[in-house]
């Protein structure tokens, strides 16, 4: 036991010392951040607020149950606090031993806590906000030993995760998410957590704490002979220790004996498992079923993304925005499998740690994970086995519709809400479907829970009491129950965007308001979904939707957000094309005319034996177009009143109003040196970070190589060649303009680009096992824009105007099924050619793009582009997620 202890406290901090080691570093250097937008008259600068929770997540009484975080005692030790989620802070005046639940400020996880002195402590925190994931930092002070807390001037700050003192001199060291206000990760304060500023990351980029392994957090179980988590420890000086975990465990230990016993919740531990392949396959409605009408305990493992033993900031953002979604709706924990250990250990161990009633597997599981998870689970005794999937069929089903009497929503709310949090571009489906693989009481469960019929111990239940939904609350949640076909007769009966304009406002003005936010977005994905070859109103229809929601929400990012995407849909290169089709679609309804039949463009290039798909479907001669519909009043991206910097610093809102400023946008003319001066400031960042990387990639040499200076591989600019002979397109990159430039098969596919006066030429080299799902497509009666859902297939997103909004999109499958689009609409009907090679090393892509259907004018050295080349998995949405990943994107430049 003793050597099993040394091991497990060889990583456990001392007295006096916060959870992760000093910081030691040189002078202090602040930084300050000159805020420009605060010297426009009639503007101020107020603390921005984090978003609501919603009406169904109880946050007082979920603070009883929280999963805690962080513990830290005074140098005494006769103080302590404890943190964790819903901004749950506990406190003990008598060493540790008994704890109480203090009023909190805030209802966003809270990660760590810190002494200063007696009667001083701080503690940090945050969230993101919905749809766009800005990360919203809290810090919270204490003047009275953790009794009363107050928040910081953290208006400004990312989510926080780790709190430290500088040896130097004494300040508050608080490491996040990077700020694109402070370009930093690294925060501190010299007044007690009152106030905060960019550290400048003085001893280098601040590490990212990868998930402790399964094993490690196996051995904790063990010893303490708890089934939770263990997610912080401290030590005294006297050799005691103290432990927290998920559910709110509190545990006391002795270094010496290592004897452990429970203070707070020892008997807690989950009646139900899930195990899901990404943060969008999560059953978040049976989730929130369960948690919150049948109070169960619920842990969730995830497949993805991969953050045990990896050291990613992409990967701990992603983790941490599935932990919030899932702290919403009363889920205890959020954990990830660690893909590099043996899948049987992994699930051996996880199911020991957990030791849950119930299991339940995602059906788009890999099938060995699946296995395992499914055999350990029977073997080791767990009463029932199920697996779960989106399809219809199966032993039960949820339903989005289903009403949660208790708590006064919809299961479709419950999803829809997470999803906005974990994957926004992903839509909910209509059902969840379960089935029993094993079920040791001999009887299918028939209850409301997935538990019913099953012996389950007091400590898996939610000790919380919840307040239930009033008779009112059920009437409104009833009412919506036609919400969806409402939407769906409004957007069809509409016959002009007026028309729309009205009876949407209306329909929100009759929402409640905390529901109209989902609504909006809802709304805003379904119209975007819609074909507009078939639906000409989609796209005037979602503009007067974005209008509506950036007028509607503007003290909201997704509002602000809503603001930005009208203004490039409205202003972009790529959309003149798809506004112009829709216009030349509605005419063409409202003459009842049809469209003038032209002829198929005879391809220009060498077939060879592997064949040339034509895309095309059109000649490309060009006629001249109508006037695009512009819907809405031009709009003032700098209005008066309070200025969200955490909002106006975000990258893409700088690379945004960049673009808009070289296209000549007549409502950013006033503030033009505003923006051009903040995005040079972006530009020029001495901090790491992938927006950077990839707006101020090096520029090529005389000999078309880039000198990447201090950017990784992975943000390795493309350079596109003139091509001084047009390449054969197929699939093989042995002509001329390719030799130029070096390729590898990464795990990421790698892009060159050539072009001459009338093609843009793309090679795209992929790894072959990125192409799982390939199932035969049915021959479409047109040669393009093939259903690819069901298949994996290389996307090419390309855009022209740099503003990281809209993009023209080019999808081919291995088997040369094909799908064009500008952000998801098929409307464009571009000419372009492709071509297929497969070698054993993978599988290259060929592309020819007639340039008149990318850009009007001529291509010319020095220009550049944004190009993105990623595998869209089978089942899985094409849509751009709203804020682009920047670590997808690279800038192309001609040469």
């Amino acid at each position: 036991m003793k050597l099993l202890l040394q091991r497990l406290f060889s990583p456990v901090r001392p007295a006096g010392q916060p959870m992760f080691a000093f910081l030691s570093g040189a002078a202090l250097v602040r930084f300050a951040v000159v805020y420009i937008l605060a010297l426009v008259p009639g503007v101020s600068l107020a603390q921005s607020s984090l978003e609501p929770t919603a009406p169904y997540t109880q946050t007082e009484a979920l603070r009883e149950d929280a999963a805690l975080r962080a513990i830290a005692f005074n140098r005494d030790g006769n103080l302590a606090l404890a943190v964790g989620n819903h901004g749950t802070i506990l406190r003990s005046g008598d060493a540790g031993q008994s704890w109480e639940v203090q009023p909190s400020p805030v209802a966003c996880p809270l990660a760590d806590v810190i002494w200063i002195d007696d009667r001083n402590a701080v503690a940090i925190g945050g969230q993101y906000d919905r749809i766009t994931a800005l990360s919203r930092g809290v810090t919270l002070w204490s003047d009275d030993a953790g009794i009363s807390w107050r928040r910081g001037t953290d208006n400004e700050l990312p989510r926080l995760g780790t709190l430290a003192v500088r040896a130097q001199d004494g300040a508050l060291i608080a490491t996040g998410d990077w700020s694109a206000i402070a370009e930093s990760r690294e925060f501190e304060s010299h007044d007690g957590g009152r106030s905060w500023s960019g550290s400048g990351e003085l001893d280098g980029v601040p590490p990212i704490k990868p998930e402790t392994q399964s094993s490690i957090r196996l051995a904790w179980v063990e010893a303490t002979q708890t089934a939770t988590v263990i997610r912080d420890v401290f030590e005294l000086k006297s050799g005691r220790l103290f432990a927290v975990g998920d559910h709110g465990v509190i545990l006391h230990g002795d270094r010496e004996s290592g004897r452990w016993t429970a203070i707070r919740g020892g008997k807690h531990h989950a009646s139900i498992l899930v195990v899901a392949n990404d943060p969008a396959s999560i059953p978040w409605p049976l989730v929130g079923s369960e948690t919150l009408e049948s109070h169960q305990r619920v842990a969730i493992l995830l497949q993805h993304p991969e953050t045990v033993g990896v050291s990613s900031e992409e990967a701990e953002r992603q983790l941490y925005q599935v932990r919030q979604a899932a702290a919403s709706l009363a889920a205890s924990s959020v954990d990830t499998i660690d893909r590099s250990a043996a899948i049987q250990t992994e699930a051996r161990n996880w199911i020991a740690i957990h030791r849950p009633t119930v299991v339940i597997i995602d059906d788009t599981l890999a099938a060995a994970t699946a296995s395992a998870f499914s055999q350990t689970a029977i073997s080791s005794g767990i009463a029932r086995v199920m697996r779960y999937g989106f399809e219809a069929g199966g032993d039960r089903m949820l339903h989005r519709n289903a009403m949660m009497p208790f708590a006064g929503a919809l299961t479709g709310d419950i999803w829809d809400d997470a999803l906005q949090i974990v994957s926004p571009a992903q839509t909910a489906k209509q059902t969840i479907s379960l089935r029993v693989l094993y079920d040791a009481s001999g009887n299918a469960p028939r209850g409301e829970s997935i538990t019913s019929g099953l012996s389950l111990a007091q400590g898996q239940r939610l000790s919380a009491t919840f307040a239930k939904a009033n008779r009112r609350q059920l009437q409104v949640v009833q009412a919506r129950l036609s919400e969806s076909k409402r939407v769906e007769q409004m957007i069809q009966t509409s016959s002009t965007a007026e028309f729309f304009g009205r009876s949407l406002k209306s329909l929100l003005n009759q929402t409640a308001v905390s529901d109209q936010p989902r609504l909006a977005w809802s709304l805003q994905c379904k119209l975007a979904a819609y074909d507009a070859d078939v639906f000409p109103n989609a796209i005037p229809f979602l503009q007067v939707a974005l209008s509506e929601s950036a007028d509607r929400f503007s003290d909201r990012t997704f509002g602000k957000w809503s603001a930005l995407r009208l203004t490039a849909i409205q202003n972009s290169q790529e959309w003149k094309t798809l506004n112009a089709a829709a216009a030349r679609s509605l005419a063409v309804a409202s003459s009842q005319t049809s469209a003038a039949v032209q002829q198929a463009a005879v391809s220009p290039f060498q077939v060879e034996s592997s064949g040339v798909a034509q895309v095309a479907a059109i000649s490309p001669l060009r006629v001249a177009e109508p006037t695009t519909v512009q819907v809405g009043s031009k709009r003032d991206q700098q209005k008066h009143g309070e200025v969200d910097l955490a909002w106006e610093f975000h990258p893409l809102v700088l690379i945004a109003n960049e673009a808009a400023r070289q296209r000549g946008d007549n409502e950013l003319l006033e503030v033009t040196g505003q923006a051009s001066g903040n995005f040079r400031r972006l530009l020029a960042s001495g901090s790491p970070n992938p927006w950077t990387a990839l707006v101020s990639a090096s520029e090529p040499s005389d000999d078309g190589r880039v000198h990447q200076g201090n950017l990784p591989a992975s943000d390795t600019p493309v350079v596109a060649i003139p091509a001084t002979v047009r390449p054969k397109l197929d699939g093989r990159d042995d002509d001329a303009c390719w030799s130029q430039s070096a390729s590898g098969r990464e795990p990421q596919p790698t892009m060159r680009i050539a072009y001459d006066d009338e093609y843009v030429y793309v090679f795209v080299q992929c790894r072959g096992a990125l192409f799982r799902n390939a199932p035969s497509t049915a021959d479409a009666k047109k040669n393009r824009d093939h259903d690819l859902t069901h298949s994996d297939r290389l996307q090419i997103s390309i855009d022209t105007d740099q503003d990281l909004m809209t993009a023209y999109q080019l999808q081919v499958t291995p088997s040369g099924k094909t799908h064009d689009s500008i952000d998801g609409q098929a409307g464009w009907q571009p000419t372009w050619y492709v071509a297929v090679g497969e070698t054993d090393a993978g599988i290259d892509f060929e592309l020819a793009v007639l340039r008149r259907d990318l850009t009007d004018l001529p291509l010319h050295a020095g220009q550049k582009w944004f190009v993105s080349a990623r595998i869209v998995a089978a089942g899985a949405t094409a849509s751009a997620p709203p804020i682009p990943n920047p670590r997808l994107w690279k800038l192309a430049t001609f040469r």
